[in-house]
């Protein structure tokens, strides 16, 4: 009896233990929330469940089966069944490495990169909320460096990666923007950053060594920015608008004479007149006004007011359970200048559309429109520029003053009088920009491991510059009236095909892609204008008012690209790593030998961290080391530059004028590639749980066959010719560090460090050892300030060394002469010394010598991001060290006591004077009043800074007031962009590059009229419905 109890009772067990139950638990987070929607399944069947809105789940299993837990962002986890009720926690995702890398052609996890690749998150974008893409990334990229022309409205920027691969032909690099292929040109309105909608933006991938832009072959030598937009998810539509309002005004002013002082200076300046017999009697016109507190006209306040900026982005996006997935969104700024008479406005519509039909094929669309309106952003870059009129104009001219009285008071007359404020509110200057960016693709799987994608894209930009000067102006005056047109209308088509094959088995993992590509690109540029306007009521929009027409010109040029590429990338056990690509790119612009450019390129990782004897250390969360090495082209040239063309001439034969056609470039049939070698060696390091993510690059570039514009001999009939000449390098360094400080529930701060350094140098410029270029910054003085030489770097300008002044007779006799137009025999007292390099007693050109290099020694930037309840608070700081700044605007400004200009207080107050300041070490009083036309170390100033771009605080409603009112979100926020700069530059911003073409991309850093930098404090709102 005894024995059949105790069989029962073990054939129950049995039977107990492979009996179903039901399985109750919990999932949450690391902080103990619930997580809604985890799946939970039993390992090795396909029983499973979803937790509910509490985390809560129930399953049926039995004791000792293992469930596996999954949740987007979450780590996967299995866990044996030990009861009837389980709690499970999940850890979050190490995000830093599964995050996914659009690489172009594709997309890869972090984990798998091989190349050189930096990300930027859209929500690292929102949180400064730019007003353009333009900026919203300088600092954050290590090796981007983006400067803008200046701070005016809608400016473009220069951004060059790793210090640029080319000499004189192009240095931007491409933008990828939904996959859709563009380099911008030297044209401010034509850089497609300026005409998207930042509020917009998923991610930006910035593409810097050989292995990641070799896949896009010639248009990836400069580095490749890959722009991907937001596209919605399935679910319920999600409606977002933010609403913004806010007020700019210059953040600082260069220090001239206020009217007061001017006085003072003035008195004085009769005075020296009197004693040194210039005048018979003392003047007594400046004292007279000082007597009777008489006050002048501050220009700069006068030419600049408080700015206001509104602001509107709605979206609307989701997706239905029938595969359809859409992001419409629409977005206006209205900006006013804080120079009077200036503004800018843009108008954004974006769509993104992608169906998927079934469960294998998917088609999509997206299109982007952009339109913008600039009023007055030109301000003349030049010697004679208006924003440098604005600080020297006598501060006792009238303010109602008008050109034509050249005439008045001698004691307040400049010369050329132009009343600055009747130019900006009469000349009539405007842009008008209108983009359309398009793309349609079709992706379907062919079998289980293989897809096919094909796509058609184009963007068309229009560009309408048009400025009338009337004659209330100076330069109007002298014409009676100038209008100038130019239309500017580009178009470029890109069809591409490709298939990819993923195949994962065992331990291996195969990606492997092949592309065929073909773009097409037309550019057409249209100039016409007259002058001698007997109605000028309309200005350019009465053309035919004018009595002489100007010659009009028009320009179309086309080339097209053919394209093949393949790529492999092959992981085993996701510890070994190779990447390997060819492209080979046939462009229209070289000789019809050299049409063809090959470029390999092929690139290792080891992540060490996935090795057993590194995981023992417990040290690393990632460790993996990258090395690539690859060939990229450049052919940022001019369509036909291998070929002679003829263009429009005129001639005179027998008394009579005729106009034909005649050759006016040399032809080149063997142009070739201009081709850039790069290798890369990476570093990535995680600890603490991926809390603390270093990133370290360390590279070398050379560039070969450099497309360089040479000068030909005079015999030839031509100027200069497109040339195969000389060799270029670029050495770096680059570290990136993003860490998570503090993470608890009430509190997290995260910062992003980047940091990194460039050295080019010039290695060979075939028969020559040197080239001058002119920087237009006085062009009829100066000239071949730009130097480039073998053995130096890009960026130098070549000049004298001043050596403070004469001050006394005995200095002037021992000081070397000055040789020159214009240049007395002798030298005098307050005259400027040269510093006689040579020693041969005389100052010319043999004493020029380098004396400024626009090239930083570092940059880098510091974002922080504070998260504290339903506060949020972030501030981002970028620093640049050891770049000079050519302050062309001081030209004039620095004259003491000559032609009634006013004068910068730094040198009024150390103005030589016989009299009042024998010690003096800046330039002025002399028996001839002559002032040094020379370039020299005086207008070179260091534009070392370091920048606050913004400081934002938001705040998140909380949830009872959020759900009242219906919202999903609800937030408060208030920025300021510019809070401060620290900088010894004087001017307005030391961060400008107001030269273009050739010159400003070998030697950049002028700055010459620049619209002031501001400062903006903003107040807006975002909702989610």
């Amino acid at each position: 009896m005894k024995f059949k109890l105790l069989i029962l009772i073990f054939l129950t067990s049995i039977l107990t233990s492979f009996a179903q139950n039901a399985i109750e638990g919990v999932v949450n987070d690391s902080k103990g929330l619930p997580l809604i929607g985890a799946n939970v399944v039993v390992k090795g069947t396909k029983n499973g469940v979803l937790t509910d809105f509490d985390g809560v789940f129930k399953i049926q299993a039995k004791i000792g089966d293992v469930l596996i837990i999954s949740s987007l962002g979450f780590d996967k986890k299995e866990v044996k069944i030990k009861g009837n009720s389980i709690k499970i926690v999940l850890g979050e995702l190490n995000e830093a490495l599964n995050e996914v890398v659009v690489i172009g052609y594709g997309s890869v996890k972090k984990k798998d990169l091989t190349g050189a690749v930096s990300s930027v998150r859209a929500t690292s974008i929102e949180k400064g909320d730019p007003i353009d893409l333009q900026t919203a990334f300088s600092g954050r990229v290590a090796g981007l460096q983006i400067t803008q022309n200046d701070n005016g409205l809608g400016s473009g920027v220069k951004a060059i990666i790793r210090g640029g691969s080319s000499l004189t032909s192009g240095n931007q690099p491409l933008y990828v923007i939904d996959g859709f292929p563009i380099i911008p040109d030297d044209n401010v309105s034509s850089n497609p950053l300026s005409d998207l909608d930042p509020g917009q933006i998923k991610s930006i991938e910035v593409l810097k060594d050989a292995s990641a832009t070799a896949i896009y072959g010639a248009r990836g030598s400069n580095g490749v920015i890959i722009i991907t937009t937001k596209l919605g998810k399935e679910g319920k539509p999600v409606i977002t608008t933010t609403l913004s309002s806010g007020t700019s005004f210059v953040s600082k002013f260069p220090r001239i004479l206020t009217d007061l002082e001017y006085i003072d200076t003035r008195i004085i300046q009769d005075n020296i007149n009197y004693l040194n017999g210039s005048t018979d009697n003392l003047s007594t016109y400046w004292q007279d006004l000082k007597n009777t507190n008489a006050r002048g006209v501050d220009w700069a306040k006068e030419a600049t007011q408080l700015a206001s900026t509104q602001r509107m982005d709605l979206s609307i996006g989701g997706g239905t359970k029938e595969g359809l997935n859409y992001q419409i969104s629409g977005n206006f700024l209205d900006q006013q200048g804080v120079v009077i008479y200036t503004n800018f406005k843009r108008y954004n519509l974006n769509s993104n559309l992608v169906q998927s039909i079934g469960k294998n094929t998917k088609i999509g669309t997206n299109i982007k429109l952009a339109f913008s309106k600039n009023i007055g952003r030109s301000l003349d870059k030049d010697a004679d520029g208006i924003f440098k009129k604005i600080f020297s104009t006598n501060p006792f001219q009238p303010i109602n003053f008008q050109v034509g009285d050249i005439n008045i008071d001698p004691e307040t007359n400049t010369g050329d009088n132009e009343n600055v404020i009747t130019y900006l509110k009469e000349v009539k200057n405007e842009t008008q920009s209108t983009r359309i960016i398009g793309n349609l693709f079709y992706e379907t799987k062919l079998v289980s491991n293989l897809t096919f994608y094909t796509s058609y894209g184009f963007n068309r930009g229009y560009i309408n510059n048009q400025i009338f000067l009337p004659s209330t102006v100076l330069k109007g005056y002298r014409q009676n009236g100038i209008a100038e047109f130019e239309k500017i209308e580009t178009i470029n088509q890109v069809f591409e095909t490709r298939f990819n094959y993923k195949k994962v088995f065992d331990k291996h993992n195969i990606n492997a892609t092949v592309v065929g590509e073909f773009s097409d690109n037309l550019k057409s540029i249209f100039t016409a204008g007259g002058t001698g306007f007997s109605n000028q009521t309309n200005g350019f929009n009465n053309l035919s008012s004018a009595t002489i027409a100007t010659f009009p010109s028009n320009n179309i040029a086309k080339d097209n690209l053919l394209s093949f590429l393949g790529r492999v990338a092959y992981s085993f056990n996701d510890k070994y790593l190779i990447t390997a690509s060819i492209r080979a790119d046939g462009s229209s612009k070289f000789g019809k030998e050299n049409k063809w450019g090959y470029f390999p390129s092929v690139a290792l990782g080891w992540t060490l961290s996935e090795e057993s004897i590194i995981k023992k250390l417990n040290i690393f969360d990632n460790f993996k080391l990258r090395a690539s090495y690859g060939v990229t082209g450049n052919n940022q040239i001019p369509a036909y530059s291998s070929i002679g063309l003829l263009g429009p001439a005129n001639y005179v034969f027998n008394d009579v004028f005729y106009s034909g056609v005649a050759q006016n470039r040399v032809s080149n049939p063997g142009l070739k590639w201009e081709t850039t070698t790069q290798s890369n060696l990476g570093i990535d390091l995680g600890f603490f749980k991926n809390r603390l993510n270093i990133t370290a690059e360390v590279y070398s570039k050379k560039t070969t066959d450099l497309l360089l514009e040479v000068q030909l001999p005079l015999s030839s009939g031509f100027e200069t010719a497109l040339k195969n000449i000389g060799s270029f390098s670029n050495r770096g360094f680059e570290l990136t560090i993003n860490s998570i400080n503090i993470d608890n529930s009430n509190f997290k701060w995260k910062s992003d460090f980047t940091f990194s350094f460039n050295r080019n140098k010039v290695l060979d410029l075939g028969d020559k050892f040197e080239f001058y270029f002119n920087a237009n910054i006085f062009p009829s003085k100066f000239m071949n300030e730009i130097l480039i030489r073998v053995g130096q770097s890009t960026g130098v300008y070549y000049g004298f060394i001043e050596d403070q002044i004469i001050n006394n007779q005995t200095e002037a006799a021992n000081s070397p002469l000055q040789i020159g137009v214009g240049i007395p025999d002798i030298n005098n007292n307050g005259q400027v010394k040269i510093y006689d390099v040579n020693g041969d007693g005389i100052i010319n050109s043999y004493d020029k010598v380098p004396i400024a290099n626009t090239n930083p020694d570092f940059i880098g930037g510091l974002n922080n991001e504070f998260t504290y309840k339903n506060f949020d608070f972030s501030f981002f700081l970028r620093f640049s060290y050891g770049n000079d700044v050519i302050n062309g605007n001081i030209g004039n400004l620095d004259k003491g006591g000559i032609n009634n200009w006013n004068t910068l207080k730094s040198m009024s107050d150390y103005s030589y004077s016989a009299a009042y300041n024998p010690t003096g070490t800046f330039h002025g009083e002399n028996g001839n009043g002559v002032y040094s036309s020379l370039f020299r170390s005086a207008y070179v100033e260091d534009g070392s800074f370091l920048k606050c771009d913004f400081i934002t605080l938001g705040y998140a409603m909380p949830k009872s007031i959020v759900d009242n009112l219906n919202l999903n979100k609800f937030r408060l926020f208030a920025r300021v962009n510019n809070p401060f700069m620290l900088t010894r530059y004087s001017w307005f911003d030391p961060e400008v590059n107001a030269i273009g073409g050739t010159a400003g991309r070998v030697g950049g850093g002028v700055d010459l009229g620049s619209y002031p930098r501001s400062t903006s404090i903003t107040l807006g709102l975002s909702l989610n419905f």
